[in-house]
């Protein structure tokens, strides 16, 4: 049975983020990816049964309105450090991201190494190889983007609100918005962040779903190559998001990793 998180407002400078908590032990702050905003999947709840899993929505994505400031990754960067201010958080922390999550996980840890413990990449958006480009979801029509993104389509519904309505649509389309102005040009990347990567020291563990098509393991190993200090854990029968996809699979590996 599924866990039921607490909902929280925590102030990040003078920013309000609505943050999901549940389980008990030490932090893990979670990044949930550009479509993950309050979305609690089946992995997030297994890492809650060993440790306090936070789950904040990112600036401009769920109920959390755009600010004019969020302009860049750097700017998310400030932000999260902020909020770890917020949330008390002044020791290295374990963190984890999934798809643009894993992408600002990255970025975090590329500048600020002595706030992150240990860091777990999941299916991270964030670098490009010319040899291996990307599928362009902003051009794809939502039925063309979904079996992109999972290996099996029947676990889609993961991701779809109990209660479609005028309001769902709205709120998919300020999400975009917020993946547009941050990942839109140059597309789902970040020009200077292979050269920063190098000082992101801290232990990195890299979860990949081998049949992910929307962001292929290619990337894994690009990460791999790029970073001081990583491993990789292919998921197998898995697409671009392990944690709704292969849940036990996912946490054995992350909670093996991150302990």
């Amino acid at each position: 049975m599924m866990s039921t998180p607490q909902e929280r407002l925590v102030l990040a400078g003078d920013y309000r983020v609505r943050v999901f908590a549940a389980g008990h032990g030490d932090p893990l702050l979670f990044l949930h990816s550009a479509l993950g905003a309050g979305v609690w999947t089946e992995g997030i709840d297994r890492l809650a049964q060993h440790f306090q899993v936070l789950l904040p929505d990112h600036p401009g994505f769920g109920p959390s309105p755009l600010p004019d400031w969020l302009t860049g990754m750097d700017d998310m960067v400030f932000h999260y450090l902020d909020l770890l201010d917020g949330l008390g958080l002044h020791k290295p922390v374990r963190m984890a991201g999934v798809s643009f999550g894993g992408w600002v996980g990255a970025e975090f840890a590329a500048f600020h190494p002595e706030r992150v413990h240990k860091l777990v990449l999941i299916d991270a958006a964030g670098l490009r190889i010319p040899a291996v480009p990307l599928p362009d979801v902003f051009r794809l029509a939502p039925q063309a983007v979904l079996p992109l993104v999972f290996h099996d389509l029947s676990k889609a519904m993961a991701l779809m609100p109990k209660d479609f309505g005028p309001d769902t649509v709205v709120q998919m389309f300020h999400d975009r918005s917020a993946l547009a102005r941050l990942s839109w040009n140059p597309y789902l990347h970040d020009p200077k962040l292979p050269r920063r990567l190098r000082r992101a020291t801290v232990p990195t563990l890299l979860v990949w779903g081998k049949q992910d098509k929307l962001i292929p393991p290619a990337y894994a190993e690009e990460y791999k190559r790029l970073l001081p200090s990583a491993q990789v854990a292919y998921i197998e029968q898995c697409g671009h998001d392990p944690t709704i996809e292969q849940p036990d699979e996912f946490a054995r590996v992350t909670v093996e990793f991150l302990r």
